[in-house]
Formats: structure tokens, sequence, C-alpha cells
């Protein structure tokens, strides 16, 4: 993982163009989505969702 901080990048999570945030596997997720995914207990609606983008990042590079 590595911080980006000068040129924008569409997240994976919530597609908005962000600036700050972090790259995992060549996909961007924006520090608001990061905080989010954090924060979100497994029994969250917002979970599944979260695991099913976290998965595309992982095999898109498989």
């Amino acid at each position: 993982m590595s911080r980006v901080n000068q040129k924008t990048k569409i997240c994976v999570m919530c597609g908005d163009e962000k600036v700050e945030g972090i790259i995992i596997q060549s996909g961007f997720i924006c520090d608001k989505c990061e905080y989010e995914i954090i924060h979100t207990e497994v029994g969250d609606e917002k979970y599944p969702f979260f695991i099913q983008r976290m998965k595309k990042l992982w095999l898109k590079n498989a």
C-alpha cells in the first residue's frame, strides 16, 4: 500500500475523484472510504459491498 497525495484518482469504492487515499493492488481507495471500511462491522449492511469491491481489486491482479 502506498499513500497518494498529488494526482486525483477515481475511488474503486465510491467512484468519486479524490486526491488523498491509498492504493491497493493498483486500485485507489479514498480516505473517506478507507475510514468507512475500517469502521464497518461484519453485520453492517455495507459490509458485503466492501467485500465484493475488495475481491475485484485482488482478482483483477491475479
